[in-house]
């Protein structure tokens, strides 16, 4: 074998590594790609899956947060009025009827406080897969939410002291708090649904 082709040969396998080297790199850069697109079409659904979930529960608190519970209350106030009148001869009774309207009142109040629950647990669901434009959001229903929480707590620890209580529910929903928090609610919503195109 000559010198010739002795060169023409080691050339030959050299091109033939370098387009081996070539083909493993371009066969790995598709399967990363691929890995990658996979990964992203995953994390997309997780988080289309994700906000579906967000906007039904909170189609539902919406429902129960309607439901004004001063009156709720009013009714069993006027429920209890009617039972003591009719009963104002009987004391056994009379205290049968205060029995019940403190039942039915810490009832009233612990139902509407329950929305309020509901929300923090779907905010920290829903954060998981939360872009990076929404969180903030998020953080910020959250934080009000928690602040209407803590003044629910301390209008119940009242509500049996003196009016305080029932003033302080009474008026939750009429600060601009509220009408954030409805706002907010409406963003997020609607962020949601430009992120992941749900009509």
């Amino acid at each position: 074998m000559n010198e010739s082709n002795l060169t023409i040969i080691i050339i030959g396998w050299v091109i033939t590594g370098i387009v081996a080297i070539i083909g493993w790199v371009v066969a790995e850069v598709r399967a990363k790609k691929n890995r990658n697109l996979q990964k992203t079409i995953e994390q997309k659904k997780m988080r289309h899956d994700a906000y579906r979930a967000f906007m039904v529960e909170m189609d539902s608190i919406s429902k129960q947060m309607s439901m004004n519970p001063i009156t709720t209350m009013g009714k069993i106030y006027m429920d209890f009025f009617t039972k003591v009148i009719k009963n104002s001869s009987d004391p056994n009774a009379l205290d049968q009827c205060l029995i019940e309207f403190n039942t039915e009142i810490w009832k009233s109040i612990e139902t509407a406080s329950l929305p309020l629950l509901k929300i923090s647990q779907a905010i920290a669901t829903v954060r998981l897969d939360a872009s990076e434009e929404l969180m903030p959001m998020l953080l910020r229903l959250k934080a009000l939410t928690e602040d209407f929480n803590n003044e629910w707590q301390k209008a119940l620890s009242t509500f049996s002291k003196d009016q305080k209580g029932m003033q302080s529910l009474a008026t939750m929903g009429q600060d601009a708090r509220w009408k954030e928090f409805q706002t907010l609610s409406d963003e997020i919503i609607e962020q949601m649904r430009k992120e992941c195109n749900i009509e």
